[in-house]
């Protein structure tokens, strides 16, 4: 069994194949496994980096449950119940906390008792959030042509409203703006997390970073199990004989049989990898040349602590989310270490390191004060291409996990989940293509 990709989505598949008894052969192109959910160490500081901030939640069934197969589910702390913090341009710092109540008066607990919202928008807000109660097929989310924009003004909800509470939802979520994102894909996330239990929402916290709670285990485990990981390797061609696919071709000429074969890459990797007739008839076409969506992530280091959250939504800034790595990953040593995020980034991810770090720093002056200061040391991440921009025409694109061709099946976010480009999104689409790839293997 191949999979080519060793993504997150990839290692998933290669850990559902294996715990089946079924080895498996994993080929990465890139030097290393984990795609885009893996960390390093900065030279500098001696603190480890992810290459982008994910942030889980506890509704990531199969993600928790891949950590617990792979043996890292102890590297995580699950919050008791959601709480979020917020800088307010105009209320300062604010809180969104659930209660520790049954679903769904969790959440109008919530709402009722946030400071981030004045009495009426929060009765607005009350009023978005019936929908939810229902699950995601009906109402004004079911129709595939609505953006959360459209929704919202559909469901009476304010300007600021808007800018305070669906807005970063939406990019940290679908890492895209409400005016393009699908109000379909973003209410199905929504109400996983919201509604199915009280504690889906509540946040995940990694105390060790990407790579160790993800790709190294799981390649420790695939190996163990009789499989193996190659990277450095690239496929160019898949073979076909008889209608199946029999092997793949790197490229130096290597040709590697296979029973089956996942192409767990990007769509526009994974469609240049289909057969010849598949391509001719435009398989996949749409998908491939959908844009992509970055992600800009700029650590900062400070001599002070003048952070004292974990992380913290910034309303109205440029930067949109801050996260206190020191804290996070309980890292050794004084100051700060903060990783600054900005989703849907398309402008901010062509500009240069000093002006990304001048723009963060200036966001955190505003919020924290004087205090913040200067940075003393800075590393910008650009993850270009981090997740597709799933606008509500291009949610009806997405491909399921199989194809035409009976031992061939398509893993990634992109593919057909009902999710956003998340990494339970991912992982679920792995595990399907694993459960098709087992049961054609008999």
């Amino acid at each position: 069994m191949v999979i080519v990709g060793a993504g997150l989505s990839g290692l998933a598949a290669g850990v559902d194949l294996s715990s089946r008894g079924i080895p498996v052969l994993l080929l990465e192109e890139r030097p290393y496994a984990g795609g885009r959910a893996r960390s390093f160490v900065d030279e500098t500081t001696g603190d480890v980096i992810d290459n982008g901030q994910h942030v889980l939640i506890a509704g990531y069934e199969r993600t928790m449950q891949f950590l617990a197969t792979i043996g890292s589910r102890h590297h995580v702390a699950v919050q008791p119940t959601l709480v979020l913090a917020f800088h307010h341009p105009v209320r300062g710092f604010c809180t969104l906390r659930f209660p520790l109540l049954p679903s769904p008066f969790h959440l109008l607990g919530g709402i009722a008792s946030t400071d981030l919202l004045s009495p009426i928008d929060k009765l607005r807000l009350l009023r978005a959030g019936r929908e939810l109660l229902f699950p995601p097929t009906g109402g004004a989310g079911n129709h595939p042509g609505l953006t959360i924009a459209q929704w919202l003004d559909a469901a009476g909800q304010s300007a600021e409203t808007k800018r305070s509470f669906w807005e970063p939802l939406a990019l940290a979520i679908m890492n895209e703006h409400a005016a393009t994102a699908s109000a379909r894909v973003f209410l199905h996330a929504l109400h996983t997390a919201f509604v199915r239990h009280r504690r889906n929402a509540a946040l995940v916290v990694p105390a060790v970073g990407l790579s160790s709670l993800f790709s190294d285990p799981a390649q420790e485990f695939i190996r163990t199990h009789g499989g193996s990981v190659r990277c450095r390797t690239t496929v160019v061609a898949t073979r076909m004989d008889g209608g199946r696919v029999v092997a793949v071709r790197t490229r130096e000429g290597e040709e590697i049989p296979c029973t089956s074969v996942i192409l767990a890459v990007p769509p526009r990797e994974a469609s240049a990898l289909l057969p010849e007739p598949m391509r001719a008839e435009g398989f996949m076409k749409e998908m491939a040349a959908v844009p992509m969506s970055p992600i800009v992530s700029i650590h900062l280091w400070f001599p002070a602590d003048f952070m004292p959250q974990e992380h913290l939504g910034l309303i109205g800034k440029r930067i949109q989310w801050v996260f206190h790595r020191r804290k996070i990953l309980r890292e050794k040593g004084a100051g700060s270490h903060l990783s600054a995020v900005i989703s849907a980034g398309d402008r901010e991810v062509e500009m240069t390191n000093e002006q990304l770090v001048a723009l963060a720093s200036e966001d955190l002056v505003q919020v924290f004060g004087n205090e913040a200061g200067a940075p003393v040391h800075a590393v910008v991440i650009r993850e270009k291409r981090a997740t597709f921009s799933c606008a509500p025409a291009v949610d009806l694109l997405r491909p399921d996990q199989a194809t035409p061709i009976p031992n061939m099946f398509l893993a990634g976010d992109w593919t057909a989940t009902g999710l956003p480009a998340t990494i339970e999104g991912a992982v679920i689409s792995g595990e399907r293509c694993a459960a098709l790839a087992a049961q054609r293997a008999g």
